[in-house]
């Protein structure tokens, strides 16, 4: 019996040998490895830039305010005679650290409650499930202000109350697949081997369960990064004078007809990095979803 299980249980192919195959799967998605560029050179920029700018995110120029394009600020100032690059360089860092962390934790919480819930089921699934259903009844972004209202403003407090929502559609997604995975011959197997729920669960269900989860933690980032600038826009999010898209946006809000800039930029790279996600999140489904192979290859 012993024996036989490496059989039983054909173990999947290395890890390195599995993310290198998905990169080329996602690299031959035309817009996915458009949209990977593109996040490549935001978090090169948030990283590096910095280092390349010649102004600081909080130096005032008290002679250039709500100026535009020069030689000295090359996007123009804010209503603090602020370098608007700069600004949004370090801003770039505040939503790529929000859309990740706050990702992170709803993905793993999910994940965790998800996979106990699909496979002890019985009335242990179905608490988790009417509590989940019982999140999903508020409106995501009422849920993340109200949050953030009762936390208080500052982007930890943001990211917690993001993830406090985020995790009920990981939940849904880990336990559809639990579901579909837990009465297969090798989880059986497991079963009979001796292995420890907690063992089977996380060694042998959970790795069979990951791809869609993979999906939509690249989508979901890009939700993130909305929601944050969403909820720093209407002044709950992070503080002055910390740099941030939605804050560059709600200053930019009220000189829109003298400094169009001011809010345009910003709102640009929030478009841009959201579309990004979107692409690869739409790249990585296509690589992943056995139904959808081919598919994409007749697309334009």
């Amino acid at each position: 019996m012993t024996e036989a299980a490496p059989a039983v249980y054909a173990p999947p192919a290395s890890s390195k040998n599995a993310a290198l195959a998905l990169l080329r799967a996602v690299t031959s998605h035309r817009l996915a490895t458009v949209g990977l560029v593109i996040i490549v050179f935001f978090c090169l920029m948030a990283a590096f830039g910095p280092l390349v700018i010649p102004h600081g995110p909080y130096e005032q120029d008290l002679y250039a305010v709500l100026s535009g394009p020069s030689a000295s600020h090359w996007l123009g100032t804010d209503n603090l005679g602020r370098d608007l690059l700069a600004r949004v360089v370090y801003g770039a860092r505040v939503s790529l650290l929000f859309g990740i962390g706050s990702t992170a934790l709803s993905a793993g919480l999910g994940i965790v409650i998800g996979l106990i819930a699909g496979f002890r089921g019985g009335i242990v699934d179905a608490v988790i499930m009417r509590i989940t259903d019982a999140f999903l009844c508020f409106p995501p972004l009422i849920f993340i202000l109200a949050m953030a209202a009762a936390l208080g403003p500052g982007l930890h407090n943001v990211i917690l109350s993001f993830a406090l929502f985020g995790w009920t559609g990981f939940a849904r997604i880990i336990r559809g697949q639990v579901l579909l995975v837990r009465e297969l011959p090798f989880i059986e197997a497991a079963r009979a081997s001796g292995l420890s729920p907690a063992r089977i669960m996380f060694a042998h269900v959970l790795p069979n369960t990951l791809a869609p989860i993979i999906v939509a933690v690249t989508i979901t980032i890009g939700i993130a990064i909305l929601a944050e600038s969403g909820v720093s826009f209407l002044g709950l999010g992070v503080q002055p004078p910390t740099a941030s898209w939605g804050k560059e946006l709600r200053v930019g809000f009220t000189y829109l007809e003298s400094t169009p800039l001011i809010s345009i930029v910003p709102g640009l790279m929030i478009t841009v990095i959201v579309i990004a996600f979107n692409f690869v999140g739409d790249g990585l489904r296509d690589a992943l979803d056995p139904r959808l192979k081919g598919a994409g290859q007749h697309r334009e």
